[in-house]
C-alpha cells in the first residue's frame, strides 16, 4: 500500500517534459506520423479521462502530403478516453482546445485523406480520432482536395452560446478551380472530418462572378458531399456557375433566383426556386445530373411574363450577344448553330408561360413547350402558344449527330393576324384577315438560311375572311401611278371570300401548286416559286373581274426580286382576263385537291367552301352560284 502510495505520489509531480520524446516514439509507432512537443507538457493522469496541455505541437502530415505538418498548434489542449484505447484500441476525445493553430485537411487524387491515420504496413483502412467536442481560437483551416481542383483557407473562431454555428469562419481562395470569397459560421470544426453527420453551413460571398447566400448543411464535406441548403444566387449568367459544380448549365441573362438546393451523388437540385431572369420571372425545379456519358439536364419552369431571348442558353444560344451581321440583301439568319453543346448534354425540359415576348416583341400567350435533348437529337415535342390573337402548335427535330444538322419542322397555326406579327401591315391584316395553314419541311445545314435552304417538303396558307382594299386589288393590275392615286384618294373595301396559297418545296425551291383570291369583285389567280436557298421571289398574279372593269384591260403583276427588295411589274403582252381565265382553269384540280384539307372559317358557310365552284364558273365564263 505504501508503494503504491508512493507511486502514485511520483507520478502527481513527474515531470512530464521528461516525458515527451517517449510519448512521440508512441505516437509515431500507431500512425507513422512525427509528433514534435516542443513548448511545455502537462498530463493530469488521474482519471479515466486523463487530460493532456501540450504548448507548440506539430503533428506531420501524410508521406503522400504536402511537406508542412497537418497541425501545428500554438497550444493543444484535450482529453482522452483511457479504457477504450487500453482495450480496443480506439483513440476517443472527449474535448479538443485548440489555439493559435494552423490544419491542414488534404485529399489525393486517389481518394486517400491525411486525417485517417494507422500503423505502417498496417492494410487496414485506419480510422481518424473520435473527437466529441472541439473548441478552436485565432486559428486557420487549409483544405485541399485534388480531385475537385479546391484549394481554400479559412480563418476560424469559436464563439460560445450559440449551440449549432460554434464557429465564425471566412473563406478565401478556389473551389473547383473558380476564385473564392465567404464569410459565415459554421458548426465544430471536428464535425467537418465527420462523413455521416450533417455538417451546419450559413455561409455569403462570391462563387466566380455568381453572388451567392446559403444556409443548410453539408455531408461528407470534404469532397463530393450532401448538401442540403436553402440559397439564393444572383450574377450575370449562369453557365459559369455550371462550370464551377461541373455540371451544364444554359447561358442565360443576368439572373437573382431563391430556392432549395441538394446534392445527392452526382445529382444536383434546385427546387421550389423563384426568381428573375433577364425581363422574366421564373420558378420550378431544376436538376442536372452528372452519372452518365453525358450530364442529363431536367427542369419544369413557369414564368407570368417570359421573354425568351433570357433563356435562349436551352436551345444553344447566347442571351445578350448580339446575332452577327446578315449578307447583304439577305433576311434568313445563316450564322452557324453551336453543334458541341447540343452533342454535350442530355435535357429535359417543359416550360409554361402565360405572356411571352421575344427579341422582335412578338406577342405570345399560354405559352407550353417540351424540350427533348437526347444523344444529339433536339426535339420539340410539342411547342404550342398563342400568338397574334391566334394560336400555333408545332414540333421541331433537330438531329446534330453529323457536322450537318437534319432538321424536321412541322407547323400548324390559325387564326393569325399579320398586323400583330409585322409592325406597318395594319392594311394587309384587314385585306387578308385571319390566316390558317401549316409548314412541313426537313433540311440540313448548320445553319437556319441553310436549313431553309436545302428544304423539301410543303407550305399550306389560306384566309377565310377579311376587308380587302381596293388599293391592293388594283395593285394587282395598275402601274405606280395608280397606286399613287388610290394612297391620295382614299380606297374602296370589297369583302375578301376566300385566299388560298400552297406551295410543293424541293432542295429550297417553294413552287406553287395553288394561289387562288377570291372577294366579292375579283379573283386573282397566280403562279411561280419562291427559292428559300437564294431569297428571290419569282410570281405572276393575274386579276380577272367578275364584272367590267378597266382592270379587264390590264396584264398581270410580276413579283420578283429579293425578300430583302422585292420588285413589282406589269406584263402588258396580254389582257388580263384572258389571262385570268386560264389561270384559273388551270388552278381547278389542285384546288380540288388541297381544299378538303382547309378548316378555316366560321363553319359550314365558310366562304372557302364555295371556292371551287365559282372559280370554275368564272374560268369558263359563267355566272357563279349564290353561295
Amino acid at each position: 500500500m505504501l508503494v503504491t502510495g508512493g507511486a502514485l505520489l511520483a507520478l502527481a509531480f513527474f515531470d512530464w517534459n521528461h516525458a515527451r520524446g517517449w510519448i512521440a516514439q508512441k505516437i509515431q509507432e500507431r500512425t507513422g506520423r512525427e509528433l514534435v512537443i516542443a513548448g511545455n507538457l502537462e498530463v493530469h493522469p488521474f482519471s479515466l479521462h486523463p487530460r493532456v496541455r501540450a504548448e507548440r505541437v506539430t503533428f506531420a502530415n501524410s508521406d503522400w502530403g504536402e511537406k508542412q505538418p497537418m497541425l501545428d498548434a500554438g497550444t493543444l489542449e484535450f482529453s482522452f478516453s483511457l479504457l477504450p484505447l487500453l482495450f480496443g484500441g480506439r483513440v476517443e476525445i472527449p474535448e479538443l482546445a485548440l489555439s493559435g493553430a494552423d490544419v491542414l485537411l488534404q485529399r489525393a487524387q486517389d481518394g486517400r485523406r491525411n486525417w485517417i491515420l494507422k500503423a505502417p504496413g498496417d492494410t487496414a483502412e485506419g480510422r481518424s480520432p473520435e473527437i466529441r467536442q472541439l473548441a478552436v481560437e485565432k486559428s486557420r483551416l487549409h483544405i485541399k482536395d485534388r480531385i475537385s481542383d479546391t484549394d481554400v483557407r479559412l480563418q476560424i473562431q469559436s464563439k460560445t452560446g450559440d449551440p449549432v454555428y460554434a464557429i465564425d469562419l471566412v473563406a478565401e481562395g478556389r473551389v473547383r478551380g473558380v476564385p473564392l470569397k465567404m464569410r459565415g459560421a459554421s458548426g465544430g470544426l471536428l464535425r467537418l472530418m465527420d462523413e455521416r453527420t450533417p455538417y451546419p453551413i450559413r455561409i455569403e460571398g462570391t462563387l466566380g462572378d455568381a453572388r451567392a447566400a446559403a444556409e443548410g448543411t453539408l455531408t461528407g464535406a470534404i469532397g463530393n458531399a450532401d448538401v442540403d441548403a436553402s440559397m439564393k444566387l444572383s450574377g450575370g449568367n449562369l453557365a459559369p456557375l455550371g462550370d464551377v459544380l461541373k455540371i451544364s448549365l444554359p447561358h442565360t441573362k443576368p439572373y437573382t433566383l431563391a430556392g432549395t438546393l441538394k446534392r445527392r451523388g452526382p445529382e444536383w437540385t434546385f427546387s421550389r426556386f423563384s426568381g428573375t431572369v433577364g425581363k422574366s420571372d421564373l420558378g420550378g425545379d431544376f436538376s442536372v445530373n452528372t452519372a452518365g456519358e453525358r450530364p442529363v439536364l431536367t427542369a419544369t419552369l413557369s414564368s407570368k411574363n417570359l421573354d425568351i431571348a433570357d433563356l435562349g442558353g436551352f436551345v444553344g444560344m447566347e442571351p445578350g450577344k448580339a446575332p452577327p451581321p446578315r449578307a447583304a440583301g439577305k433576311l434568313l439568319p445563316g450564322e452557324p448553330f453551336n453543334l458541341d453543346k447540343l452533342r454535350r448534354i442530355d435535357a429535359h425540359v417543359r416550360l409554361v408561360a402565360t405572356q411571352v415576348q421575344d427579341t422582335a416583341s412578338l406577342p405570345l400567350d399560354n405559352f407550353d413547350a417540351k424540350l427533348n435533348l437526347m444523344d444529339g437529337v433536339f426535339k420539340l415535342e410539342p411547342i404550342v402558344f398563342g400568338i397574334a390573337d391566334g394560336k400555333m402548335s408545332s414540333t421541331l427535330s433537330v438531329d446534330a449527330r453529323q457536322p450537318r444538322l437534319v432538321a424536321d419542322i412541322d407547323s400548324a397555326f390559325r387564326n393569325l393576324h399579320l398586323d400583330k406579327l409585322i409592325p406597318g401591315t395594319a392594311k394587309l391584316d384587314a385585306a387578308l384577315g385571319a390566316l390558317d395553314g401549316r409548314v412541313k419541311l426537313k433540311g440540313t445545314g448548320t445553319s437556319t438560311a441553310a436549313i431553309l435552304g436545302s428544304s423539301s417538303g410543303r407550305a399550306d396558307l389560306y384566309s377565310g375572311g377579311g376587308e380587302v382594299s381596293n388599293l391592293l386589288l388594283e395593285f394587282a393590275g395598275a402601274d405606280i401611278a395608280e397606286i399613287v392615286k388610290f394612297w391620295v384618294g382614299g380606297d374602296q373595301k370589297v369583302q375578301l371570300r376566300c385566299a388560298v396559297a400552297s406551295f410543293k418545296v424541293t432542295d429550297g425551291l417553294a413552287t406553287s401548286e395553288a394561289l387562288v383570291v377570291d372577294t366579292d369583285d375579283t379573283y386573282i389567280g397566280g403562279a411561280g416559286s419562291v427559292s428559300l436557298k437564294e431569297e428571290t421571289l419569282d410570281l405572276t398574279l393575274t386579276p380577272l373581274p367578275k364584272d367590267f372593269s378597266i382592270l379587264s384591260f390590264r396584264g398581270p403583276l410580276r413579283v420578283t426580286g429579293s425578300f430583302a427588295e422585292p420588285k413589282f411589274g406589269l406584263e402588258k403582252k396580254a389582257l388580263a382576263r384572258k389571262i385570268g381565265a386560264a389561270v384559273l382553269l388551270g388552278l381547278i384540280n389542285p384546288l380540288a385537291a388541297i381544299l378538303p384539307l382547309i378548316e378555316t372559317g366560321p363553319g359550314k358557310n365558310a366562304p372557302c367552301a364555295d371556292l371551287l365552284v365559282t372559280v370554275e364558273a368564272a374560268a369558263r365564263g359563267r355566272k357563279a352560284p349564290p353561295p
